[in-house]
């Protein structure tokens, strides 16, 4: 296949999709976690900013598996595309599965026939530290789906090099409770880096992420760690502190004011390149009164007053209903049905281009919501 394949996570196939496609623009799809995307000079970089992305092949190939396939045909056609493609050097076969397999086709298996059938002097098998890897990807259906999926899953096999500009992100010691500063519901840092992906489109660079309501900082670090500029601020002058805290511990820097949402287009002035980043606060699975929702809807318009052009992305409670409503059900975000939520942020300038819910625990869902200019 011509371009990269991307192997998606398991956790949110949709928002897996997604979220590459906020970072690359169009993509095939292969099967759910699976996508062949075109090859630019910018996507490995944009690539790197992927949260919910577990693999980056190159020089990739495919296997359509019907009733007819067999293990021998599978590693006969990954050999002879090893003889085109694999660099000279020691080399190993790391295959693994997705979901619950594809009867008849074994890793081990393939590993051993693929290795005896590359190898040679100029490529030997080192399964200890190999110079070039064959990465081969068995997918098959998901076993019970943590979230819903409409795409179809059809059962293919895929391999490739690994591309040598793209690593897997690690949030070794990023997590809340590892932090200096700590409060509970703190955002999971490959969710906040996930919101913020999201913000990003394919045709234009985000130069500035935006939290109005920074907590503990979890979406001010993935920002910064990134390098992106970070503008924060927070009603709560401890959570200020403690966001300037936990950043210090990671080396990173952003800027954070004490600052009610009401004030934060005064606070930053007229801007563009703008994402919004935030998770507002709450603290209880859904809001029922208009109090309780009016920081939301101040932050859609001071967002709007400082980058009518910019991208809004968010996490909002809602029902575990959701989890297997259809993309036409008027599920409940926020207290109210998502119809009235969706026209009251259209009257702040913002249009929703993506709702996806995303599993808490049994009894708490939240909904994923990315916005871009209404106009």
């Amino acid at each position: 296949m011509q371009g990269l394949t991307l192997i998606g996570s398991g956790w949110h196939p949709l928002l897996f999709r997604s979220e590459i496609q906020a970072l690359t623009g169009q993509f095939e799809t292969i099967n759910p976690r699976v996508l062949n995307i075109p090859l630019t000079e910018s996507t490995p970089e944009r690539l790197s900013r992927a949260a919910l992305l577990d693999e980056v092949l190159c020089e990739s190939g495919r296997y359509d598996v019907n009733p007819q396939s067999s293990q021998g045909e599978l590693s006969q056609k990954i050999a002879d595309w090893a003889h085109k493609h694999l660099p000279e050097g020691s080399f190993a076969v790391r295959t693994r599965r997705l979901g619950v397999g594809i009867r008849g086709f074994s890793r081990s298996t393939t590993d051993k026939e693929i290795g005896t059938l590359v190898a040679s002097e100029s490529r030997p098998v080192n399964l200890e530290n190999p110079e070039n890897i064959i990465s081969v990807i068995i997918s098959g259906p998901e076993d019970g789906p943590i979230h819903r999926d409409d795409i179809e899953h059809k059962p293919v096999i895929v391999w490739g090099l690994n591309h040598p500009e793209w690593k897997r992100e690690s949030y070794s010691g990023r997590a809340p409770t590892e932090r200096p500063f700590f409060q509970p519901v703190s955002l999971d840092p490959r969710q906040a880096r996930l919101l913020i992906s999201l913000a990003h489109r394919p045709k234009s660079e985000t130069s500035t992420v935006i939290d109005p309501f920074c907590g503990t900082g979890g979406i001010v670090i993935e920002a910064a760690l990134q390098g992106i500029d970070t503008l924060a601020s927070d009603l709560d002058s401890r959570m200020v502190e403690g966001t300037l805290e936990n950043l210090r511990s990671f080396d990173a820097e952003a800027t954070v004011e004490a600052c009610d949402v009401s004030g934060i287009a005064s606070l930053w002035g007229s801007r563009t390149g703008c994402a919004f980043v935030f998770d507002p606060p709450y603290g209880r699975s859904s809001w029922t009164s208009g109090k309780d929702m009016e920081p939301f809807f101040e932050a859609l318009s001071e967002a709007h007053r400082i980058d009518p052009q910019g991208t809004l992305s968010t996490m909002l409670p809602t029902t575990p209903e959701a989890l297997q409503a259809g993309p036409s059900d008027d599920v409940e975000v926020m207290g109210m049905p998502w119809s009235e939520l969706e026209s009251k942020i259209m009257q702040r300038g913002w249009k929703p281009v993506l709702r996806a819910p995303v599993r808490v625990h049994s009894s708490l869902a939240r909904m994923v919501v990315v916005c871009h200019p209404s106009d």
